[in-house]
């Protein structure tokens, strides 16, 4: 892992421009050993330095990651996108999702409330859910909160199913659509994250951002 000394990390940086905060939510559990683990690395590593080539974006972004397993843990608590570790993610145990759910409502909420002490306009903040599998707990408990939170433009909050997972659950966190996610490819899916954080950058808190194109191996899966 990238040797980053916290100590010298910004809490925020451009405080006079308006800021976007991203929490990727990831599901590190035993059945993500293997290709989808190391290509779920590949993704969110990659992820930095291609955000990082865009000056606007790295200007506005700022990212935490939060693994859960049979236990969860910060990863990486709110910095500037350009102060992410490199991640080295391990698989292993189960999957207990609603405790690392709840702390990531919890920090994105910190953190809009942050931006604003801070004099800083907030983009509407973004929790990316990425799980395989079946929870051994009941994170569907958090549902309302997720949707009041979503109804209030407080929220975005997108699932991203791997191969194995439990859409039906999925469904009742973040609404009528999931996406589902074909063959690992990470790669495209990062990639679709990194133009949408491009596209709010260009736009104006409270504005709709550009929607962009998904990969063609990330599907759409919509309740009617």
């Amino acid at each position: 892992m990238e040797n980053i000394n916290l100590g010298d990390v910004p809490k925020i940086v451009n405080v006079n421009e308006p800021h976007m905060a991203l929490l990727f939510l990831l599901d590190t559990s035993g059945s993500m050993a293997g290709m989808p683990i190391e290509e779920l690395n590949n993704g969110i590593n990659r992820f930095k330095q291609q955000v990082c080539q865009d000056e606007k974006t790295k200007a506005i972004l700022d990212v935490a990651i939060i693994e859960f397993n049979s236990n969860w843990k910060v990863l990486q608590d709110f910095v500037p996108v350009q102060y992410m570790e490199t991640q080295s993610l391990e698989a292993r145990g189960s999957t207990y999702m609603k405790d690392a759910l709840d702390k990531a409502i919890q920090m994105v909420d910190e953190r809009s409330r942050f931006y604003r002490r801070s004099g800083t306009e907030p983009y509407k903040p973004w929790i990316v859910l990425i799980s395989d599998g079946e929870p051994f707990d009941n994170p569907e408990e958090l549902e309302s909160k997720i949707n009041e939170m979503v109804s209030k433009e407080k929220l975005a909050f997108w699932s991203l199913a791997v191969p194995g997972a439990n859409n039906e659950l999925l469904h009742k966190l973040s609404g009528k659509r999931v996406l589902n996610l074909e063959d690992y490819d990470f790669k495209g899916f990062f990639d679709w994250v990194n133009k949408s954080m491009r596209a709010v950058s260009t736009s104006s808190p409270g504005e709709k951002p550009k929607g962009e194109a998904l990969p063609k191996t990330v599907t759409i899966d919509e309740l009617m």
